[in-house]
């Protein structure tokens, strides 16, 4: 997994600390740093007199979309806190330009980046058995993740961009309009109103002695259940170098998802990482732009073999 670096505890402003110690309701006596994941900011358990709880916070300066993050998923957790949906949320705070966010300690371990065995079916068994209807308030996860939905027409419309997916031979995989055709399939076959999390990767997913847990509720929405799944199982055929066909049949069956609108997302998923990727670099994420390129390449991969006039891999 690419990882950004994180800030140490002390590195964070004293007067943001004493505020975050008058939440706990007494001073940090300990710290375990966590790594993983693309914000730059801190992120560890921190312990007290009461217990542990998991701290994560962000400024401005350090990271102005992840604070906007940050916010988003404060806004999230409020309303996630009234369902069955287990965020795990404690409390959030504002300082002049720093947000932190409080949950409960969960023991455990990042899910393995190559996938042990047993811990893919376990997570995908959690996200069948856990389905929920979104609160109302949650956008729809085509509004929320719009430039995901939007990216193939804008680079149809950009004049610039000459980097159409192509196979072996050199040949266009599609024509530019079946790519933004395909992003309208995605648009309708995955508008919904079960809770979706919206970004599941290795790093947001904990393994606890209970089983996988799931954080980072930052992109929380409303749509078609089978996305969530779907967009973990291309993750997993990037860490892994081979798309999880088996797996995804399974997720089509289970969901009632038909075949070809998985491919229209994952054909969505190219267009996304595609264009995220030709954005300048981001000084604090610097291993953000190689990850788009790898999730970029690995969806437009998988499409071409599930074309149907293709050979699976």
């Amino acid at each position: 997994m690419q990882w950004t670096p994180r800030l140490p505890w002390q590195a964070l402003p004293d007067d943001l600390r004493r505020r975050v110690e008058e939440r706990l309701g007494a001073p940090v006596t300990g710290v375990d740093a966590v790594t993983g994941g693309f914000s730059a900011g801190f992120a560890g358990v921190v312990r007290t007199e009461h217990g542990p709880a998991f701290l994560k916070a962000t400024s401005e300066t350090v990271n102005s979309h992840g604070r906007a993050l940050y916010r988003q998923e404060h806004s999230a957790c409020r309303l996630l806190s009234a369902t069955r949906a287990s965020v795990g949320f404690l409390w959030g705070l504002d300082h002049q330009d720093w947000t932190v966010l409080a949950f409960r300690a969960v023991t455990g371990s990042i899910c393995g980046p190559g996938w042990p065995p047993g811990q893919l079916d376990a997570v995908l068994r959690l996200l069948r058995e856990t389905r929920i209807t979104a609160p109302a308030a949650l956008p729809p996860v085509t509004t929320l993740l719009r430039e995901a939905f939007d990216a193939w027409p804008a680079l149809a419309a950009d004049p610039a961009f000459d980097a159409w997916p192509t196979d072996a031979t050199g040949a266009a995989l599609l024509p530019a309009q079946r790519w933004v055709a395909l992003a309208e399939q995605a648009r309708h076959a995955f508008t919904g109103d079960e809770l979706l999390h919206a970004d599941l990767r290795a790093d947001n997913i904990l393994w606890s002695d209970t089983g996988p847990v799931l954080v980072d509720w930052a992109y929380a929405c409303r749509g078609a259940a089978a996305f969530d799944p779907i967009y973990l199982l291309l993750e997993v055929a990037r860490v892994n170098g081979r798309p999880p066909e088996a797996e995804l049949a399974q997720v089509v069956t289970a969901y009632g998802c038909a075949d070809e609108d998985a491919t229209a997302l994952l054909a969505v998923f190219g267009g996304w990482f595609t264009w995220m990727s030709r954005m300048p670099p981001i000084p604090a994420l610097p291993t953000l732009r190689d990850f788009q390129k790898d999730m970029a390449r690995t969806a437009i991969e998988w499409v071409g073999a599930r074309l149907p006039d293709r050979t699976q891999p």
